[in-house]
């Protein structure tokens, strides 16, 4: 059985990935590395000696590359590597790398994915929430940072099917219009914007229904808007993050986007 998992994990190995390790993604937030070196090695486990021996041979095969964790892998001789956003999987001389998945095939779980969605994860406190304009539902509880096209017919039903049966929720929303697909789009953004701050929501969420604000011209956010976007790796809308900064691209339904609120899939 081993074989057979071992096999798949060297079906999906990718060089390119390797080559992407080589710049983390600056939005990602680092994990703190699990081969910290305790202070002096000689008292530290064997476990913690071995791993920190396939980090510094890690470092020093590969310089220029960022590990940001590093421990066993499920499968006996290899460990598990973390760079940036990438997670990939070695053996003790590091000459080797396999990219991809490690299932698990008595229980029939991809058991690399949870640690990839960890890795990808967003800092949200860095968004610049004065480029967006808010909504709160209910008690405003829950987070919601929203990526959005006004011209998107995806966005339109996530406004009025979607959102508009959520509760509990503060909404971010940036707009991000996609002027290749809709060449409209960045107007009326910038008319939405325009508007006096208490206005911007309703003048939003009257776009989805066909009304269009007046045109308007101002000092905006949207460059900025579509660099974050860009950064974050969101290229198409509908796009959504969470507040523990999961990523949610496409249109989903109320009740998944509710459960996936709550920290769901």
């Amino acid at each position: 059985m081993k074989k057979l998992v071992v096999a798949i994990a060297l079906a999906s190995c990718s060089l390119a990935a390797f080559a992407q390790a080589e710049s983390p993604a600056p939005e990602v937030a680092q994990a703190p590395a699990a081969a910290t070196a305790p202070a002096a090695a000689a008292a530290a486990p064997a476990a913690d000696i071995e791993i920190m021996t396939v980090l510094n041979t890690l470092k020093g095969k590969y310089p220029s590359t960022n590990f940001t964790n590093v421990e066993r892998a499920p499968i006996d001789g290899l460990y598990e590597i973390t760079m940036g956003k990438n997670i990939a999987y070695t053996d003790a001389s590091g000459r080797y790398l396999l990219f991809g998945s490690v299932y698990d095939m008595q229980t029939r779980k991809d058991l690399t994915a949870p640690k990839r969605a960890a890795a990808e994860k967003i800092d949200v406190s860095k968004f610049p929430l004065a480029d967006a304009f808010t909504r709160v539902k209910g008690n405003g509880s829950r987070k919601l940072y929203l990526f959005s096209d006004p011209d998107c017919p995806y966005c339109k039903k996530l406004e009025t099917e979607v959102l508009s049966k959520l509760d509990n929720v503060t909404i971010y929303t940036f707009m991000y219009p996609l002027e290749s697909l809709h060449p409209q789009a960045r107007a009326k953004s910038e008319s939405v914007w325009c508007l006096p701050e208490a206005g911007r929501a309703a003048a939003w969420e009257s776009l989805a229904q066909g009304t269009q604000p007046p045109a308007k011209k101002c000092d905006n956010p949207i460059e900025r808007n579509i660099a974050l976007a860009e950064s974050i790796g969101f290229q198409g809308t509908p796009a959504m993050v969470s507040e523990d900064g999961r990523k949610m691209p496409g249109l989903v339904s109320a009740e998944r986007l509710d459960a996936w609120l709550n920290g769901g899939s």
